[in-house]
């Protein structure tokens, strides 16, 4: 039998996860959030759904 997770109220389906990257990476995306004044947290949430919703991601 399958189980559904329950959503939690608020949470907007997110679940955190913590990512590891590359020096160069986190302090490029450090620069981009403060100059465009958005949190990284979103900057990644988004970049990830783009990059899965190509439908390509054998690369």
């Amino acid at each position: 039998m399958s189980q559904t997770k329950k959503r939690i109220p608020g949470n907007g389906g997110s679940e955190e996860l913590t990512v590891r990257l590359p020096a160069e990476i986190a302090d490029r995306l450090r620069a981009f959030c403060r100059e465009k004044n958005i949190p990284p947290d979103l900057v990644v949430e988004r970049a990830l759904l783009d990059y899965f919703r190509e439908g390509d991601v054998s690369h």
